[in-house]
């Protein structure tokens, strides 16, 4: 009896409609068996997904947005997760992947905050000033 072992191979005689159909859902990893002949066997595996590094934003945060040092931690994160990426420990990654996350909208917050509070206070001098201005001219 000889088997052979397809990776995510379908068979050709089926519609689109039938392959969308039948294709399962969840994203982890699944192997199910369809046999069309006792003698071939197709194993279909869904890939797994990997998580998210967020190199490029946490190098924006580094040089733009890097309050706290919020940006270095941030891309510290994000060179560990795409380190345990690569290396396949995928739950590692995903801490990683959090931790650089999170760096990272606290970077974005912070950074939005000092602008918002660096323009009100503008605001209220140049306020002051022209209020000075009108009252010593008068």
């Amino acid at each position: 009896m000889i088997k052979a072992h397809c990776f995510l191979r379908w068979p050709t005689l089926l519609h689109k409609e039938e392959i969308l159909s039948a294709r399962p859902s969840a994203p982890q990893l699944q192997e199910m068996q369809y046999n069309r002949d006792p003698d071939t066997v197709v194993t279909i595996v869904n890939p797994v997904e990997h998580p998210r590094d967020y190199v490029v934003w946490s190098i924006c945060s580094f040089f733009h947005a890097n309050p706290f040092c919020l940006g270095l931690l941030a891309l510290i994160f994000s060179f560990k997760a795409r380190d345990m990426k690569v290396m396949g420990d995928l739950q590692r990654a995903k801490g990683y992947s959090k931790w650089a996350l999170g760096l990272n909208v606290a970077a974005l917050i912070s950074l939005v905050l000092i602008v918002l509070i660096l323009v009100i206070v503008l605001i209220i001098n140049a306020v002051a000033d022209a209020n000075s201005r009108y009252r010593n001219h008068y």
